[in-house]
């Protein structure tokens, strides 16, 4: 009896922890989840690269757009539900769409340096391509700005960062020692923008004292995002769709 009660017990454990790291191959717009209860993290669960989004019209190859997501704190369980929406509004462009999935704990020097190789690497087995979009939120913004400042390839760039602490966070400086507070140069091959939130409207930010997205930039668009949308406030997550669908 207690010998069948401890294997029930250790295959329930196994059961657990096996879909807790269940990592999807596919990324298709079909199995997005709009209903935050519903949502398993499908978008985020996988594998660290890039995933080329289908389940949509593709119509034109010359261009194409990545996204970027941020920083997930350990024990966060709807990891990319803020992308859902904002994916779906991107495919009207009938481009190809992909998502970098990079490990968010990486210090901000080291998730660059490899965003880098992956983006040239991305150039160079997509030859067909004559641009690309390249949109950060929150902690994936920070890297796709310091990108911004370093890319040496002959592919222009039209990069976008969302509500992202563009002088560094307490966590980046504590853990990495990285802290930017002397602005951005924007590389001659890039057109940059930053979107910035209200402080007070932005739930990762409006506790600080002073606004983590305010940074000089030297070749780049500052653009101010509305307070509310609609009834909606405008806040940290929500401005990922509103850019999305202004674009």
């Amino acid at each position: 009896m207690f010998s069948n009660k401890l294997t029930g017990l250790m295959l329930c454990v196994v059961v657990l922890l096996t879909c807790s790291d269940t990592k999807h191959t596919d990324f298709t717009l079909e199995k997005f989840q709009y209903n935050k209860t519903d949502y398993d993290e499908y978008i985020i669960a996988r594998s660290d690269g890039y995933h080329q989004l289908t389940g949509y019209d593709v119509s034109d190859l010359s261009f194409g757009i990545v996204v970027v997501p941020g920083f997930y704190p350990r024990g966060w369980t709807k990891k990319g539900f803020e992308w859902a929406e904002p994916l779906r509004e991107l495919t009207r462009f009938q481009v190809p769409v992909w998502l970098y999935r990079y490990n968010w704990n990486q210090c901000p020097e080291q998730a660059v340096k490899e965003f880098h190789i992956a983006m040239v690497n991305l150039e160079i087995e997509n030859p067909q391509l004559d641009s690309l979009w390249v949109i950060g939120h929150s902690y994936g913004g920070l890297i796709v700005a310091l990108l911004a400042e370093k890319w040496d390839q002959e592919l222009p760039l039209a990069i976008h960062a969302i509500a992202s602490a563009m002088t560094g966070s307490s966590r980046s400086e504590k853990l990495c020692g990285f802290s930017k507070q002397s602005g951005y140069v924007i590389t001659n091959n890039v057109h940059f923008t930053q979107w910035r939130t209200v402080h007070a409207q932005d739930g990762a930010f409006r506790r600080m004292e002073v606004d983590p997205q305010i940074t000089t930039i030297d070749r780049g668009t500052i653009q101010q995002l509305p307070e509310n949308w609609g009834e909606l406030r405008l806040g940290h997550n929500l401005s990922i769709k509103w850019v999305c669908k202004n674009l």
